[in-house]
């Protein structure tokens, strides 16, 4: 499945991993302050386009989202598919 991470180059990555690993296989400089247990927002994205080829939304994830395009990439899984295509910016929180 493609990746794009706005601001950087467009890659082929694995499904079953998450965002925040994604990234940090691409060397694209996603915080994660908790360490990936969806105690803070520093890896906060906005989805650009394929919402529906991550993971569903987890409760956890409610406290730190200001909106139903967000999510944490600690906690959102690449589904995957032939012709997946997730497209997200950074956006980590305050």
């Amino acid at each position: 499945m493609e990746l794009r991470v706005e601001g950087y180059p467009s890659a082929v990555v694995d499904a079953g991993q998450t965002l925040l690993e994604a990234c940090e296989a691409l060397d694209v400089p996603m915080d994660s302050a908790c360490g990936g247990f969806a105690c803070c927002n520093s890896c906060r994205v906005d989805v650009l386009d394929g919402m529906a080829f991550l993971s569903p939304r987890l409760d956890e994830e409610d406290a730190f989202l200001d909106s139903d395009r967000q999510r944490l990439g600690c906690q959102a899984s690449l589904l995957g598919g032939e012709e997946a295509v997730v497209s997200v910016r950074l956006a980590p929180g305050a």
